[in-house]
């Protein structure tokens, strides 16, 4: 097809900064240089005229040496209907983890650090969740008599809780407080949880996470980062299994009971829902007074493991369906146990790659894919929540800041795709995909109040695809592109055309395309390795909410000790139906 009535904004853009990618050889920053809107259409043009592996380049230049005739793109339906009804999206479901000691760092350059929570927030859909843990919480101590002139400690001064709670303030973000498992004691945590709320404005914790991944504890690897510090190796749990976590997590909500009894806790933080299930179970099956959120962890790969494992990050394995619907797969189960209990499930911990993540993976554009077709696979799959986790300096980052500005990564731009997704109300709804098997098409469909309706269509495959979509819409349909130069590409990515700024803000005209309405639906030609946010406005909503689910809005975090007023049911249907040739799939 061709494209129709391409829209470019009259406006000039504001706040552009300078657009050069920091930390950058000197042939990448001529070339980031250029206005994203040529980049933009150099990238779609290579996506839809070389149709075999993609290549290993990061420039126009080499982009547009390597065009060649490409057969017509391959053609797939995708049907948007009311079959299985509409089911509500939590408030509040994409947040950010950091670690205590990258806090300060994020918090130093914090106009930067703004922009992106501005970046990935929904307005109207309840502030940003930010968790505060991670592997340093097993390291960080307050008001203790351990000495942190250990290297392995980290110790929150004053100055730390000033930070937090000007970053809170300033961008009315929600917090949740990862504790001090291994190394902490409740005492310490109890200690710890009532200089939390005296730095903290007033509601901004809703939530203190006992342990982080208590599951994949090592007496071996903790004595030895112990034992150059004042603290006694035999202090140190021996082991940690689902039953001594009980009995912990008792401990740790007794104490926190008499500091904070309205704050909510979070457990048991494992880093395998899937393998470790029993954890999960046991920690529900037993005295949890206080608990008011499952909370897991998942990574599908791992940047730790040796080549041979299949484990072992890839552009391919991170863009296949293991990586996506193979994660809510694993969460499922720890959802549905959290249901049957009358509580949400939250993941604290996400990304694609776990040890930091891997260069030439984590940080190319086969993230800006993964991001948002993972996080509808976790909503259907039942999850309330995910939080993406950054540290200051890893390869998996999406973002840093610094004195150059803000450096915005591929993984940013999937993140803000998703955001732009959703919106007030926003109600994620039942799309039917038919398609040959070759090819790797995902499609996501949302509803808002008012009649209008974004389908994401994601090709994480090597074809471009020419995708029939059936709306029951008469009028336009306008379509935002996140495109890049390659799957593999570190920089050069746009969004409807715009790129992020050193400074945060988007850069370039903002560019669009109309779509009118055909015999068949709308015509959308999605290029290999990209996305396509495809908005249109029917005369109403297209479906009511399920009966699976209860009417209202999602209870992000109970009180302590009382059920949450109302939870989707996580057990939503999903039809495969595989072939020789083709596949049918159904998606809510």
């Amino acid at each position: 097809m061709s494209f129709r009535n391409v829209q470019t904004s009259d406006e000039p853009a504001r706040d552009d900064g300078d657009r050069r990618p920091r930390f950058m050889g000197p042939g990448r920053a001529r070339m980031a240089r250029r206005v994203p809107l040529v980049i933009a259409a150099i990238a779609l043009a290579a996506t839809l005229f070389y149709p075999g592996p993609v290549p290993d380049h990061d420039s126009v230049t080499k982009a547009v040496a390597r065009v060649q005739p490409a057969p017509p793109p391959r053609p797939a339906t995708v049907t948007v209907s009311a079959a299985a009804g509409a089911l509500s999206v939590p408030r509040s479901f994409l947040g950010l983890s950091v670690e205590y000691w990258g806090l300060p760092h994020f918090a130093q350059y914090g106009a930067q650090f703004d922009r992106v929570l501005s970046l990935i927030h929904v307005p109207g859909e309840g502030p940003v969740i930010l968790r505060v843990g991670g592997d340093s919480a097993d390291r960080t101590f307050w008001a203790t008599d351990v000495r942190r002139s250990s290297r392995w400690a980290y110790d929150l001064t004053p100055s730390w809780w000033q930070a937090l709670g000007t970053l809170v303030r300033r961008t009315g973000a929600r917090v949740i407080v990862d504790l001090n498992l291994v190394t902490g004691s409740p005492y310490m945590a109890a200690q710890w949880a009532r200089k939390a709320e005296a730095a903290l404005p007033r509601g901004s914790i809703i939530g203190f996470e006992v342990g982080n991944e208590p599951d994949i504890y090592s007496n071996r690897y903790w004595s030895k980062a112990v034992s150059s510090g004042t603290l006694r190796t035999d202090l140190v749990p021996l082991k940690l299994s689902s039953i001594s976590y009980l009995d912990e997590f008792e401990a740790y909500a007794s104490a926190l009971s008499q500091v904070a009894p309205n704050v909510p806790l979070l457990g048991p933080a494992v880093a395998n829902p899937s393998r470790n299930l029993s954890w999960v179970a046991t920690l529900l099956g037993g005295p949890h007074a206080g608990l008011g959120v499952v909370s897991v962890h998942r990574y599908p790969y791992s940047g730790c493991v040796h080549k041979s494992s299949s484990g072992f990050p890839t552009i391919a394995r991170v863009l296949s369906e293991k990586a996506s619907a193979g994660v809510a797969s694993a969460v499922a189960p720890a959802a549905r146990l959290a249901f049957a209990a009358g509580l949400p499930l939250r993941l604290t911990e996400l990304n694609s790659i776990t040890c930091g993540g891997k260069a030439g993976v984590s940080d190319t554009f086969a993230t800006s894919l993964w991001a948002p077709d993972t996080l509808f696979e976790l909503m259907r799959a039942g999850a309330e929540g995910a939080n993406i986790h950054v540290r200051a300096d890893a390869v998996n980052a999406a973002f840093y800041v610094g004195e150059g500005g803000l450096r915005a990564q591929p993984l940013l731009y999937g993140l803000a795709l998703f955001a732009r997704t959703l919106g007030p109300g926003a109600q994620l709804i039942h799309a039917y995909e038919h398609a040959s098997a070759s090819l790797h098409l995902k499609a996501w469909a949302v509803q808002l109040p008012g009649g209008l309706v974004h389908v994401l269509l994601i090709d994480k495959g090597p074809y471009a695809v020419r995708v029939d979509l059936s709306v029951p819409a008469t009028g336009p349909a306008t379509v935002q592109r996140l495109l890049a130069p390659s799957v593999r590409s570190r920089w050069g990515e746009t969004l409807a055309g715009q790129q992020i700024a050193s400074n945060g803000r988007w850069a370039g005209h903002r560019t669009t395309e109309v779509v009118a309405r055909s015999r068949r639906g709308y015509e959308i030609l999605v290029p290999r390795y990209s996305a396509a946010l495809v908005s249109v406005r029917t005369q109403g909503a297209i479906a009511a909410p399920s009966q699976s689910a209860p009417h209202g809005r999602t209870v992000l975090v109970g009180v302590r000790g009382r059920r949450p007023a109302a939870h989707r049911a996580p057990t939503l249907g999903r039809r495969v139906v595989t072939g020789p040739r083709n596949r049918s799939r159904t998606r809510l």
